[in-house]
Protein backbone atom coordinates (compact mmCIF):
# COMPACT_ATOMS: atom_id res chain seq x y z
CA UNK A 1 0.00 0.00 0.00
CA UNK A 2 2.77 2.43 0.96
CA UNK A 3 4.62 1.82 -2.31
CA UNK A 4 1.35 2.20 -4.25
CA UNK A 5 0.81 5.66 -2.74
CA UNK A 6 4.42 6.64 -3.44
CA UNK A 7 4.24 5.43 -7.03
CA UNK A 8 0.88 7.10 -7.57
CA UNK A 9 2.20 10.39 -6.17
CA UNK A 10 5.39 10.25 -8.24
CA UNK A 11 3.29 9.76 -11.36
CA UNK A 12 1.02 12.68 -10.44
CA UNK A 13 4.05 14.91 -9.83
CA UNK A 14 5.57 13.89 -13.15
CA UNK A 15 2.32 14.69 -14.98
CA UNK A 16 2.14 18.23 -13.60
CA UNK A 17 5.87 18.96 -13.63
CA UNK A 18 6.51 18.97 -9.88
CA UNK A 19 9.48 17.73 -7.94
CA UNK A 20 8.39 14.82 -5.78
CA UNK A 21 9.71 16.18 -2.49
CA UNK A 22 9.63 14.18 0.75
CA UNK A 23 7.44 16.89 2.29
CA UNK A 24 4.83 16.76 -0.48
CA UNK A 25 4.85 12.97 -0.41
CA UNK A 26 4.43 12.91 3.38
CA UNK A 27 1.40 15.24 3.23
CA UNK A 28 -0.17 13.33 0.33
CA UNK A 29 0.48 9.93 1.94
CA UNK A 30 -1.02 11.04 5.25
CA UNK A 31 -4.18 12.22 3.52
CA UNK A 32 -4.51 8.99 1.54
CA UNK A 33 -4.53 7.04 4.82
CA UNK A 34 -6.75 9.46 6.75
CA UNK A 35 -10.45 9.76 6.03
CA UNK A 36 -11.38 12.13 8.88
CA UNK A 37 -11.17 15.32 6.76
CA UNK A 38 -8.31 16.77 8.80
CA UNK A 39 -7.52 20.46 9.11
CA UNK A 40 -4.05 21.88 8.47
CA UNK A 41 -2.96 21.49 12.12
CA UNK A 42 -3.88 17.82 12.22
CA UNK A 43 -1.95 17.20 8.99
CA UNK A 44 1.03 19.21 10.23
CA UNK A 45 1.18 17.39 13.58
CA UNK A 46 1.07 14.00 11.87
CA UNK A 47 3.52 14.83 9.07
CA UNK A 48 6.16 16.38 11.31
CA UNK A 49 6.60 13.03 13.07
CA UNK A 50 8.30 11.88 9.85
CA UNK A 51 9.46 15.31 8.67
CA UNK A 52 10.38 17.14 11.92
CA UNK A 53 11.59 20.29 10.17
CA UNK A 54 8.45 20.88 8.11
CA UNK A 55 6.68 24.11 9.01
CA UNK A 56 2.95 24.64 9.35
CA UNK A 57 3.18 27.15 6.51
CA UNK A 58 4.77 24.52 4.24
CA UNK A 59 2.00 22.05 5.03
CA UNK A 60 -0.62 24.72 4.32
CA UNK A 61 1.05 25.61 1.00
CA UNK A 62 1.33 21.93 0.01
CA UNK A 63 -2.33 21.29 0.88
CA UNK A 64 -3.38 24.24 -1.26
CA UNK A 65 -1.17 23.10 -4.16
CA UNK A 66 -2.60 19.57 -3.96
CA UNK A 67 -6.10 21.00 -3.87
CA UNK A 68 -5.51 23.37 -6.81
CA UNK A 69 -4.34 20.43 -8.93
CA UNK A 70 -7.35 18.26 -8.00
CA UNK A 71 -5.27 15.75 -6.06
CA UNK A 72 -7.27 16.36 -2.88
CA UNK A 73 -10.45 18.24 -2.12
CA UNK A 74 -10.72 21.33 0.08
CA UNK A 75 -13.89 21.69 2.11
CA UNK A 76 -14.65 25.34 2.79
CA UNK A 77 -17.06 27.20 5.02
CA UNK A 78 -16.79 25.05 8.10
CA UNK A 79 -14.79 26.31 11.06
CA UNK A 80 -11.50 26.19 9.15
CA UNK A 81 -10.64 24.57 5.84
CA UNK A 82 -10.55 20.79 5.99
CA UNK A 83 -9.02 18.46 3.41
CA UNK A 84 -10.39 15.35 1.76
CA UNK A 85 -8.52 12.53 0.02
CA UNK A 86 -11.69 11.49 -1.79
CA UNK A 87 -11.99 13.68 -4.88
CA UNK A 88 -14.65 11.74 -6.79
CA UNK A 89 -18.34 12.58 -6.64
CA UNK A 90 -19.58 12.28 -3.06
CA UNK A 91 -21.30 14.34 -0.41
CA UNK A 92 -20.53 15.36 3.16
CA UNK A 93 -22.52 15.16 6.36
CA UNK A 94 -21.27 17.75 8.87
CA UNK A 95 -22.25 17.54 12.52
CA UNK A 96 -23.18 21.05 13.65
CA UNK A 97 -22.23 20.16 17.21
CA UNK A 98 -18.83 18.41 17.06
CA UNK A 99 -17.93 19.34 13.42
CA UNK A 100 -17.26 15.70 12.47
CA UNK A 101 -17.42 15.24 8.70
CA UNK A 102 -18.40 11.97 7.10
CA UNK A 103 -18.66 11.04 3.44
CA UNK A 104 -21.62 9.55 1.67
CA UNK A 105 -21.93 8.30 -1.90
CA UNK A 106 -23.28 10.68 -4.52
CA UNK A 107 -27.02 10.08 -5.02
CA UNK A 108 -28.07 8.59 -8.36
CA UNK A 109 -29.24 11.27 -10.75
CA UNK A 110 -27.51 14.20 -9.02
CA UNK A 111 -26.51 16.69 -11.70
CA UNK A 112 -26.02 20.37 -12.35
CA UNK A 113 -29.37 22.14 -12.68
CA UNK A 114 -30.08 22.97 -16.35
CA UNK A 115 -30.34 26.72 -15.65
CA UNK A 116 -26.72 26.69 -14.44
CA UNK A 117 -25.18 24.77 -17.37
CA UNK A 118 -24.12 28.01 -19.11
CA UNK A 119 -21.96 28.93 -16.09
CA UNK A 120 -18.45 27.67 -15.57
CA UNK A 121 -19.19 25.31 -12.68
CA UNK A 122 -15.93 24.08 -11.19
CA UNK A 123 -17.21 22.19 -8.19
CA UNK A 124 -20.48 20.62 -7.16
CA UNK A 125 -21.07 19.23 -3.72
CA UNK A 126 -23.91 18.00 -1.60
CA UNK A 127 -23.52 19.00 2.02
CA UNK A 128 -25.87 17.91 4.76
CA UNK A 129 -25.67 19.49 8.21
CA UNK A 130 -27.21 18.05 11.36
CA UNK A 131 -26.28 15.98 14.38
CA UNK A 132 -24.11 12.87 14.13
CA UNK A 133 -25.41 9.78 15.97
CA UNK A 134 -23.21 10.44 19.01
CA UNK A 135 -24.30 14.09 19.37
CA UNK A 136 -27.94 13.25 18.59
CA UNK A 137 -27.91 10.62 21.33
CA UNK A 138 -26.37 13.08 23.81
CA UNK A 139 -28.88 15.75 22.79
CA UNK A 140 -31.78 13.32 23.21
CA UNK A 141 -30.47 12.26 26.61
CA UNK A 142 -30.05 15.90 27.72
CA UNK A 143 -33.62 16.69 26.62
CA UNK A 144 -35.09 13.73 28.48
CA UNK A 145 -33.30 14.71 31.71
CA UNK A 146 -34.92 18.18 31.93
CA UNK A 147 -37.45 18.57 34.77
CA UNK A 148 -41.13 18.55 33.84
CA UNK A 149 -42.42 21.97 32.86
CA UNK A 150 -38.99 23.31 31.86
CA UNK A 151 -38.87 24.89 28.42
CA UNK A 152 -37.14 22.39 26.13
CA UNK A 153 -37.01 24.57 23.00
CA UNK A 154 -33.52 25.43 21.77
Amino acid sequence: MKNDVQNQFRELCKNIGWKCTPQRLAVYAFLQQNHTHPNVDTVWNAVRRRQPTISRESVYRILNELSQHGMIGRIEHIDHARYDCRVGAHGHFICKNCCEISDFDWPDGAQIPPELLARQVQHMEIRLVGLCPKCASAHKQDSSEKPAGENTES
